[in-house]
């Protein structure tokens, strides 16, 4: 490119020794190694790749980056930080790794819920042995209807998973009503509660973007059919967890799985925590050695092209919020 280029490694989401693996890969490339803030604001000036999750200072201080690449799917994150952004700078994510670990943690939560397998694992520890119990209790996924809310990759997988278990697929998403051959129907978000009204499952693989912030609230939750469940995988901050908590403290739904919540990690103080029939994974569905080694398959292909001064991969657009 003319002169050496300088990136930041500002996360070690991909390795604590990534950077100096990407320097025997492009000894042309003057890699820093800067996992702290503090670090990172010494180099930040006359960086032109900053790689991570930056502040709001790392992006006032860095002007001349050209190029932000986060190491996840979400940019929800950088958009709050992105008030003084250099609107030339690129943003890319790195998408599609995600898509199978979450997609069979959605199928686990959901048999695990449909089977009660923490009360299970609870009578486990507790040496019980109680069969009547479960009479008439076991739910089953075969037959009952989906509500996915946001219909991409992630969505996709999950509706071919499920499809799997001969479910009623209903998608909804406001840009992409691609079928792939075995949905009911996909529906525009303005359609939500008619879809909800039949729905015995509601999916969030939606981003969490100004469209999508606080989208799905009480009234909305209260459409679907009694003992219906939630599983939220992609973000939080789409369903309103304290309505999420009122449809199942009341008992109308009978139980939900979430893998992310508004506030990460979700405060010990929530009421969320206290739910019999609520499986909360940390935010951890995704991390499969496989996910991490296709971000890094990501980035090294990126920094190819951008020292070539070609293309980059899975730009996003901040005006969409992905």
């Amino acid at each position: 490119m003319g002169k050496e280029v300088n990136i930041i490694i500002g996360s070690d989401h991909l390795g604590k020794d990534f950077p100096e693996k990407l320097q025997d890969l492009f000894p042309e490339v003057n890699f820093i190694k800067a996992f702290s803030e503090k670090e990172q604001l010494n180099h930040i000036q006359k960086a032109d790749v900053y790689f991570g999750f930056p502040s709001k200072e790392i992006i006032e201080k860095g002007s001349n980056i050209k190029w932000i690449a986060c190491p996840g799917t979400g940019i929800d994150k950088i958009i709050n930080n992105s008030q003084s952004l250099n609107p030339k700078t690129i943003i890319t994510n790195a998408p599609l790794a995600h898509v199978t670990p979450m997609a069979e943690h959605v199928i686990g939560t959901m048999v695990g819920l449909a089977h009660s397998f923490k009360k299970l694992f609870a009578d486990q520890i507790n040496k019980k042995w109680d069969v009547d119990q479960w009479n008439s209790k076991i739910v089953e996924l075969k037959g009952s209807n989906v509500c996915i809310y946001g219909y991409g990759k992630l969505g996709q997988s999950i509706a071919k998973k499920l499809n799997a278990f001969e479910m009623n697929i209903f998608p909804i998403d406001p840009v992409n009503n691609t079928k792939m051959g075995f949905e009911k129907s996909i529906s525009h978000p303005n359609k939500l509660d008619e879809i909800l009204r039949i729905s015995n499952w509601l999916i969030i693989a939606a981003p969490l973007i100004r469209e999508t912030e606080n989208f799905i609230k009480i009234e909305n939750l209260l459409r679907m059919p009694k003992n219906s469940y939630v599983v939220i995988i992609s973000r939080g901050g789409i369903i309103n967890e304290n309505d999420l908590y009122e449809a199942l403290n009341s008992g109308h739904l009978a139980g939900a799985g979430i893998d992310a919540t508004k506030i990460e990690p979700l405060p010990k103080s929530s009421p969320l925590w206290n739910i019999d029939n609520l499986i909360i994974s940390q935010h951890a569905s995704a991390l499969s050695p496989e996910m991490y080694e296709g971000r890094r398959k990501i980035f090294t292909e990126n920094i190819k092209r951008f020292i070539n001064k070609n293309e980059l991969l899975h730009k996003c657009d901040l005006s969409k919020g992905y």
